[in-house]
């Protein structure tokens, strides 16, 4: 493996260079092949002790150079101006056999000028909640970075109480956010900013080059991507809890993942981080936020872009948004083709599990049955649904297997419930990693029913439904 340092060569006002501090006695936990392959790296390497110096901290590879970046960023609807890596430190990126640059950032490495009040390491507890949803949303085919390894240390780290020390290492094409422009732009550091506008076109949007406006044309494909990240979100029930601008990708990447959770009993207004008091980042705001983050973005690049030219970007950030997350939910419906009556289908459906508390994966999964079993096992207040469905159904160009197939390849048997991720955190900081590592494994391929995972596919008990996640969860 050979790496390069584009973004700290390229941007040195942003980074800090320095090293990490090191676990003590490491023992890598898990890794992913999935994301190893990525980056051209086979289950041999991954187990060998190269892998682990590096996910410990303990070594680098030639070429690397160790830096934590500032940025700022809009937190909870507040500018916070300086914050940053205060935990992590982006050790340079690599070149796959198809040419695509993959950067590894190191989270947990110590501290750093970003850490702020922090003591820049990680604990287990975070680090295996952020390694499992980082695969498992990539298996449900959402954007995200990606988790290549976690290792644990014998250290204690005092939270709420003194945990186990970990380490993850974690990939992205980009760790750029939308905080590092808003940092540049409020401290008025012009040229690092066009520096940083620059880096972005020239390394990540190369084909709005050539456009009129090439910042206008950036900045549409940002509003692009990030439609089709929310829009997933909302259509496989993923809260993310904490969406700052600084933890909004430019690549519309989810990143950062603290207090999040997937969806367990249908509720629009669920909350999952237990510090928003105020459920500013509630599920159903997700949209919102989203479109309020790419106006701040659109702040911090006005120098470029001129107001009266991003206002149209709003209009087609909703119209993205919305014709995303109809055709996800269709797709979940076993149907095709959009028509105008679906609109009150769907909205029909979410009413009546929200109304009944029902679990949203699973009600969405029941539909996988035939018309007959399905009129037999749901309960009656189902009944004027189904009656709808099934006419909409006889309206559709997909036969009935077809129906069942497609529902089955678009609504996930396992989700990554919080109850889930609790088990295996208590099970890990005991020190047994097989329910980890199961787990991880299943999440792989959601969609398909596996060998002895019925459990993994359960509905959660009452205690698994009111688990609170904090910042440092």
């Amino acid at each position: 493996m050979e790496f390069v340092n584009r973004f700290s060569n390229e941007l040195p006002e942003l980074c800090h260079q320095q090293q990490p501090t090191p676990l003590k006695d490491p023992e890598l936990v898990a890794y992913s092949q999935a994301a190893a392959e990525l980056i051209g790296l086979d289950s041999e390497f991954m187990q060998g002790e190269l892998a682990l110096g590096l996910s410990a901290g303990k070594l680098l590879i030639e070429g690397m150079q160790p830096a934590s970046t500032v940025y700022a960023g809009h937190q909870f609807g507040g500018y916070s101006p300086q914050l940053g890596d205060g935990r992590a430190l982006l050790l340079g990126e690599t070149v796959n056999e198809q040419g695509e640059y993959w950067e590894l950032q190191l989270k947990g490495s110590g501290l750093t000028p970003f850490s702020r009040q922090g003591d820049g390491k990680a604990v287990l507890r975070s680090s295996i909640r952020e390694f499992l949803a980082s695969e498992a949303m990539a298996a449900l085919g959402i954007a995200t970075t990606r988790a290549l390894s976690l290792t644990v240390g014998s250290g204690l780290v005092q939270r709420e109480r003194f945990e186990k020390e970990a380490m993850l290492l974690r990939m992205a094409p980009s760790h750029i956010r939308f905080g590092h422009f808003e940092y540049l732009y409020y401290q008025q550091q012009t040229q690092p900013l066009k520096r940083l506008v620059d880096f972005c076109l020239s390394h990540y949007f190369s084909d709005c080059l050539t456009a009129e406006n090439p910042v206008l044309a950036m900045l549409e494909q940002v509003v692009d991507s990030t439609a089709l990240m929310i829009a997933k979100w909302q259509a496989e029930g993923f809260c993310h809890g904490v969406m700052n601008t600084d933890n909004m990708s430019i690549l519309g990447l989810t990143i950062d993942y603290g207090p999040y959770g997937f969806l367990d009993d249908y509720n629009p207004r669920h909350v999952c981080n237990h510090s928003d008091h105020y459920g500013r980042y509630a599920f159903n705001q997700q949209p919102a936020v989203g479109l309020w983050n790419l106006q701040r973005l659109a702040q911090a690049l006005s120098d470029y872009v001129p107001s009266a030219k991003t206002e149209p970007l709003w209009i087609r950030y909703q119209q993205k948004i919305n014709q995303h997350y109809q055709q996800l939910m269709l797709n979940k419906l076993g149907l095709s083709q959009w028509q105008d009556d679906d609109e009150q289908l769907l909205g029909l459906l979410l009413k009546v599990i929200a109304e009944q508390k029902a679990d949203y994966h699973q009600s969405l999964r029941a539909l996988a049955q035939d018309q007959n079993q399905l009129t037999k096992q749901l309960p009656d207040v189902w009944q004027a649904w189904l009656k709808l469905y099934r006419q909409r159904c006889q309206q559709s160009d997909v036969d009935e297997q077809q129906r069942i197939s497609g529902i089955q390849q678009h609504v996930p048997l396992y989700v990554l419930r919080n109850y889930l991720a609790q088990q295996a955190i208590e099970q890990a900081e005991d020190g047994s990693y097989a329910q980890l590592r199961q787990l991880h494994q299943v999440l792989n391929t959601p969609f398909t029913e596996q060998v002895d995972a019925q459990h993994f596919a359960a509905p959660p008990p009452a205690w698994g439904k009111c688990l609170e996640i904090s910042c440092s969860s």
